[in-house]
Parts: structure tokens; C-alpha cells; sequence
């Protein structure tokens, strides 16, 4: 019981300590939380449907055709943050490997956790502007937070693969920068999931962003109750890839020291 309030206390305290250091130096501080969010679905409302002309079936506005945007945004940039940062959870750390005896898998929980945060920001703005825009949304957007949420084990699986994996093979972080850019444009966020062509169907439906951008979406904007039957298999996908990456982040660690 001890041994699991430490653990608990420990993680409290690296995730304050993750949250203020993105922030810490800036004039704006804590604000970015918001205005990152707001800037990027400016940036690409204006692009995709001003400069593109970018329809999308049941949309009949900007702000309509912004909402659908930003609905799919949110779980993108969650992955997007983690993948992004998870080469680094280790390499950038290397006293915790070499000087104390440390939870190492706690990092990958603790970058995770913070990204659920930021995430949350942004899914209570979605929320605030489509209560602005369309009035109180369903009750079905109550459960729009365990959307997000559905996505840890996935996320903790790229966390701990990619954690050790970056320690051994440093160009990694310049692979992993390309993947996100590729995933933005074969996710289901500038358009509906049924709208790609035959031939790439199988590239979107293999995109472990399809079901989160989907339901979040659903519960959201279209007032209907998730999918089950989807969200469930994606779930257990998830904790099975997890529990595999964490296998292998513990087999990895123990050369850590090493090349550290």
C-alpha cells in the first residue's frame, strides 16, 4: 500500500512538474493551452474551406464545417503529441537511468497523462463553441471525455515502444515527425472516413485514429451514443498492444544504462 502511495505521489509530481515546464518561460504561460488549440482551427478552418472550398455532407456553414474539423483534431493531436515526444521520454533523461533507481515506465505514464490533459482543454473548447453555436449539446456528449480516454492503452503502447526503441536508434525522432504529417491527411479529419477512394480504404480503416475521431464526432456533433461494437475491439486492440510494448520496454532497459 506504501510502495503504491509513492508511486502515486511520484506521478502527481512529474506531471505538475511536465505541465508548468511547457510553459514556464513563455509571456503567456498556461494561456497556449487555449490559444494552440483555437490557432490551429483557425489556420486550417481558413485553408480547408476558404482557400480549398472543402465541403462536407451535413455541414452548412464554416463554423458547422469547423466544428466537424476541430471534432477530429483533438484526438489527432493527442496521439500526435506523444508520438511525436516518445523517442525522447528516455534518451532525454539519461540521470534517471544512470544515478537513482527509478520507475522508468512512469515517463511514458507521465507524458501520456499530460497529453490527456491538453487534450481535455481542447475538447471542453469543442464543446463551449457548439454549446455557443447550436445551443446545450446531448446528453451523449457527457461520455465524449471516455473517447479520449479509450485511447491510453494505444497511447501508453507508442509511449513505451517508441521510449525504448529511441534510446537504440536515434533517427527515430525524424521518422516519427513524417508519420504524424501522414497520418493527418489519412485520418478521417478533413473528411468523413467513407468519403476516401476504394483503392485507399484500407489505409484509413487500418489508421488507429479512425475509431476515436469517429465516436468523439458522433457523441458530439451528431447527438448519437457510441458505437460499442467499434470502440470495444479498438479497446482491447489497444491493451493487447500495450501490453506487448510494455514487454518489450522492459526487455530494452536493460542495455539502457549502457548507451546512456
Amino acid at each position: 500500500m506504501q510502495k503504491h502511495a509513492n508511486l502515486l505521489f511520484l506521478f502527481r509530481q512529474l506531471l505538475g512538474r511536465e505541465l508548468a515546464a511547457r510553459y514556464r518561460t513563455t509571456v503567456l504561460g498556461v494561456l497556449w493551452l487555449v490559444l494552440q488549440p483555437l490557432l490551429m482551427l483557425s489556420v486550417y478552418t481558413l485553408v480547408f474551406s476558404g482557400v480549398f472550398k472543402a465541403r462536407w455532407a451535413g455541414a452548412e456553414s464554416t463554423g458547422d464545417f469547423a466544428l466537424m474539423l476541430f471534432a477530429g483534431l483533438v484526438p489527432f493531436t493527442l496521439l500526435s503529441e506523444v508520438l511525436i515526444t516518445a523517442p525522447g521520454i528516455i534518451a532525454g533523461q539519461p540521470n534517471f537511468v544512470k544515478k537513482v533507481v527509478f520507475p522508468l515506465p512512469m515517463l511514458s505514464i507521465v507524458k501520456v497523462a499530460a497529453a490527456l490533459t491538453t487534450s481535455a482543454i481542447g475538447l471542453a473548447i469543442l464543446l463551449i463553441v457548439l454549446t455557443w453555436q447550436s445551443g446545450p449539446p446531448s446528453p451523449w456528449a457527457l461520455v465524449s471525455p471516455l473517447i479520449l480516454l479509450e485511447m491510453t492503452p494505444m497511447l501508453l503502447a507508442i509511449a513505451w515502444s517508441l521510449s525504448a526503441l529511441g534510446v537504440y536508434l536515434r533517427d527515430i525522432g525524424q521518422f516519427v515527425g513524417i508519420l504524424s504529417s501522414v497520418l493527418l491527411f489519412l485520418s478521417p479529419i478533413f473528411f468523413p472516413a467513407h468519403a476516401m477512394p476504394a483503392a485507399a480504404k484500407g489505409l484509413v480503416y487500418f489508421n488507429p485514429l479512425v475509431t476515436p475521431i469517429e465516436q468523439l464526432r458522433a457523441v458530439t456533433l451528431q447527438n448519437t451514443a457510441p458505437d460499442l461494437a467499434v470502440l470495444l475491439p479498438h479497446f482491447l486492440l489497444s491493451i493487447v498492444a500495450a501490453m506487448i510494448a510494455y514487454a518489450l520496454f522492459r526487455r530494452l532497459s536493460r542495455g539502457f544504462s549502457d548507451v546512456l
